[in-house]
């Protein structure tokens, strides 16, 4: 039986300037197949040039969703919540709702950056995300 997955990740939560960017991509077996021809890996281990025409590899194969939050956003949600990591659960989870609501195939779990309890993304999700198993 083939899995359907949700993985996300985040960057630029350290960053004064630029945007925090959540990224969530869906996969199953056939898709990780082609990713592995692609050799996408830990992105750590991958120069920034090879990232970038990964990226674009990654876009056309998988469907994605991005969510960016920019420095004025940024402020206003951190001013509300209080806190970073509900911030990042609130764009995990925002991401997580967005590739379930475009997809034509049942998610079975997602996969997300471990930057704090996972109970954080738990609480963010709406009701279809509440039924995905972290």
């Amino acid at each position: 039986m083939t899995k359907n997955w949700i993985g996300t990740d985040e960057s630029g939560k350290g960053d004064y300037f630029g945007p925090l960017v959540i990224a969530g991509v869906f996969c199953n077996s056939t898709l990780e197949s082609e990713l592995k021809v692609l050799n996408v890996r830990d992105s750590k281990t991958i120069s920034d040039k090879k990232i970038l025409g990964l990226a674009q590899q990654i876009k056309k194969i998988c469907p994605f969703n991005v969510v960016a939050i920019g420095p004025e956003k940024y402020n206003v949600l951190y001013e509300k919540m209080r806190n970073l990591n509900k911030l990042l659960a609130w764009g995990h989870a925002r991401v997580i709702e967005n590739l379930l609501d475009s997809s034509t195939t049942e998610v079975d779990y997602v996969i997300s950056d471990k930057f704090g309890d996972e109970k954080f993304i738990e609480k963010a999700l709406m009701e279809e995300g509440k039924n995905i198993k972290l």
